[in-house]
């Protein structure tokens, strides 16, 4: 889902200097305003997926904590696989927060050229 939500916001920013390379300063503006509404849904997708994989965590926790409790023993397996899947979740944070980085990049290069636009319109 966020390799969509990439491609759309790629797309946006294709748009957006496209409609720059004519200085029409209208189409810039709305190919903002996509390139931040594709920005807002890549953001709420990747907060939603990490709360999503937190409460994963937790709830296998619980299990096995009450495994545990009932005197039933926690296998060594189990304990791998949690490991395994918060090392899992960890590597999807740091990719999220490489993402989060190009779209930063991206976005300064729309805007810089927004304000090439609208400058060159007031000359």
């Amino acid at each position: 889902m966020t390799k969509v939500l990439l491609a759309m916001l790629i797309s946006s920013v294709v748009c957006a200097q496209l409609a720059v390379a004519s200085a029409d300063c209208t189409e810039v503006v709305n190919d903002l305003k996509a390139m931040q509404n594709a920005r807002t849904t890549i953001t709420q997708s990747l907060i939603s997926n990490h709360e999503t994989f937190a409460t994963i965590l937790e709830e296998y926790s619980g299990t096995l904590n009450t495994s545990a409790a009932m005197g039933q023993p926690v296998t060594k397996e189990a304990v791998s696989n949690m490991n395994e899947s918060a090392k899992a979740f960890r590597v999807r944070g740091q990719n999220s927060q490489k993402l989060n980085e190009k779209l930063n990049q991206a976005s300064d290069q729309v805007i810089a050229k927004a304000i090439e636009c609208i400058k060159s319109k007031k000359h």
